[in-house]
This record gives structure tokens, C-alpha cells and sequence, in this order.
């Protein structure tokens, strides 16, 4: 799946205050912020939603792959 970015405005003493103990805890801001997104997801948006989506990705067509050139061909410049 394609991922987004987030940008949300946030009291800068407070953010560092959680990276600190968040820190202390040898844990990552990032993921906590995602599984908290992850818990608003499931709460939020109905199962059947949630199937589809997740059906949709695993049946994502492959991107068509380049063919690859025969060794030894080499192509003469164009003059």
C-alpha cells in the first residue's frame, strides 16, 4: 500500500516531553503514532471497507517488467 505523510501541528515542549520518556522506555514515536492510527482505523471504518482494502492489495497487478537486452547487441549512434 501507498503510504501518506502526516504533518500536524503540535505544542513543541510536549512533543519533546513524549520523544524524551518515550525514549526512556526504548520505545519509537513513529510506530506508536502508527498503531495508534492503525487502532482509529479498525475502530472507524467498517469491516467490509477493511476486507475490500485489504483484498485490493493483495491482488495489486505486478508492475510489467523491462525485457532484458541481448548481450553482445550494441546499437550504432545515430549520426
Amino acid at each position: 500500500m501507498k503510504k501518506a505523510n502526516i504533518t500536524i501541528a503540535y505544542d513543541e515542549e510536549m512533543l519533546n516531553a513524549i520523544r524524551l520518556f518515550l525514549t526512556q522506555k526504548d520505545l519509537d514515536l513513529d510506530k506508536e503514532l502508527t498503531g495508534f492510527l492503525d487502532q482509529l482505523f479498525k475502530r472507524h471504518v467498517p469491516s467490509s471497507v477493511r476486507d475490500y482494502l485489504e483484498l485490493r492489495d493483495c491482488v495489486a497487478p505486478s508492475p510489467p517488467q523491462k525485457k532484458p537486452s541481448t548481450p553482445g547487441t550494441v546499437s550504432a549512434p545515430k549520426s
